[in-house]
């Protein structure tokens, strides 16, 4: 499992793909403020995608366990998916 490299920050979240070893992809985000207040990043771009890389493993698993959806059908993490996984850290 690696980060996806092609992830962006857009001012509200980190966007990014989950690849799975079948092949199936799938959109994800994970919310800045999540990633400010359980990862320590500051608010701008450089910070955002440096705390996704560095906490890749968490929050693609976190990713894999939420039912919470973005508008195109992704998947979105908030605080709350983080508070509740127990993979936080």
């Amino acid at each position: 499992m690696s980060y996806d490299p092609d992830a962006v920050f857009d001012q509200t979240c980190v966007r990014f793909t989950l690849h799975f070893p079948d092949g199936t992809r799938k959109s994800a985000a994970i919310s800045a403020k999540a990633l400010v207040e359980y990862f320590g990043a500051g608010m701008n771009e450089e910070s955002m995608l440096e705390s996704y890389r560095a906490n890749f493993r968490t929050i693609h698993a976190v990713a894999q366990q939420t039912q919470t959806r973005t508008l195109d059908g992704g998947i979105l993490i908030g605080g709350e998916d983080l508070a509740h996984s127990g993979n936080t850290g």
